[in-house]
């Protein structure tokens, strides 16, 4: 199977997934595929050998599945090799290049915080709704603008991001660290002013995300949650009781912003739909309090380019009313 000539054959493509002995499955428009041509031993073999390596591999024969990134002709593409029943299976998500993609619908909102200093700023949502795009285009922003040093933290690297005007550093899981949270550790060693880390797991990654946040550096960060105050308790519940109203203070102090997003698609059209949180002096006291329950009441008054998902629905254009309750209901809003 030649996957720059089945990307070229199907420009919408998103996804890829191959099981041994089975027939080669695509996902265009948010809808699987079935292709004629069937996956071998030799698919995964080249998938090692040309793009993996030899490590990656070894991890996968020992934990049953491994992830990596790869350049694909003009294209990035994401991997993960695993076992089903017993048979070779991969998924491979195909990322779209930035200077493909039209212009962020955020751009006022994403200056803004791109021209931070320090502080938190979280981008989430769940799998597959854009969250790596919405981060490399902040970074590649940044990355044009101001003479800075940025270290990312990926697993893996997807968007490659060449040095501009900054430096750019990014780290590997595995390969170029140990995990996350001693990645951002040892990035407070590197003379950094901006962290990137492509995903918050656990509570060590996050409490040492707030520290670097603390110390002055800014801090974009990845997390899976759906709705923006969502994310703020499921950072606050990741740490045991007798540390939880110092988190609380931490986010008061240093999150700056959060945005959550879903992907929708209406026939051949996917829609970027974003809610964002800033938070302002009135919501840092409700995080304080345990009473981040109140934010979505902030959201929908609509400062600092604050809105809820159900008000960024309504906010799109060239939908019927029928269509916007459909979009509510997928999104279970």
């Amino acid at each position: 199977m030649d996957i720059e000539k089945l990307i070229g054959d199907n420009p919408a493509i998103t996804d890829i997934h191959v099981t041994e002995g089975e027939p080669v499955t695509i996902r265009l428009y948010g809808s699987l595929k079935q292709l004629k041509e069937r996956a071998d031993d030799s698919f995964f073999s080249t998938l090692f050998e040309g793009f993996l390596g030899e490590e990656k591999e070894k991890e996968w024969e020992t934990r049953g599945s491994c992830d990596g990134g790869a350049t694909i002709g003009s294209c990035r593409i994401r991997i993960h090799v695993y076992r089903a029943f017993g048979r070779k299976a991969a998924a491979l998500r195909i990322l779209p290049t930035l200077s493909s993609l039209p212009p962020d619908p955020d751009k006022e909102w994403m200056e803004q915080v791109c021209s931070l200093e320090s502080g938190l700023v979280l981008v989430t949502g769940p799998s597959g709704s854009g969250k790596s795009t919405t981060l490399a285009r902040m970074l590649s922003l940044i990355n044009a603008r101001r003479p800075c040093h940025m270290v990312t933290l990926e697993d893996p690297v997807e968007y490659v991001i060449p040095s501009a005007k900054a430096l750019v550093h990014q780290r590997e899981v595995e390969m170029d660290v140990m995990d996350f949270a001693s990645g951002v550790r040892d990035a407070l060693r590197e003379d950094p002013d901006v962290i990137a880390l492509g995903e918050m797991r656990d509570s060590e990654t996050m409490s040492a995300a707030l520290t670097a946040a603390e110390t002055g550096h800014l801090v974009l960060a990845t997390l899976h949650t759906t709705r923006a105050a969502d994310s703020i308790g499921r950072i606050i519940h990741a740490f045991p009781a007798d540390r939880q109203e110092e988190i609380r203070s931490l986010l008061a102090s240093n999150l700056r912003s959060v945005v959550s997003q879903r992907l929708c698609r209406t026939g051949k059209e996917t829609r970027l739909i974003r809610e964002i949180f800033t938070n302002i002096p009135a919501t840092a006291h409700l995080i304080r309090e345990g009473k981040e329950t109140q934010i979505p009441s902030y959201m929908e008054m609509g400062l600092h380019h604050m809105r809820t998902m159900k008000q960024a629905i309504y906010g799109l254009k060239g939908l019927s009313e029928r269509e916007r309750e459909k979009m509510m209901r997928i999104l279970e809003i």
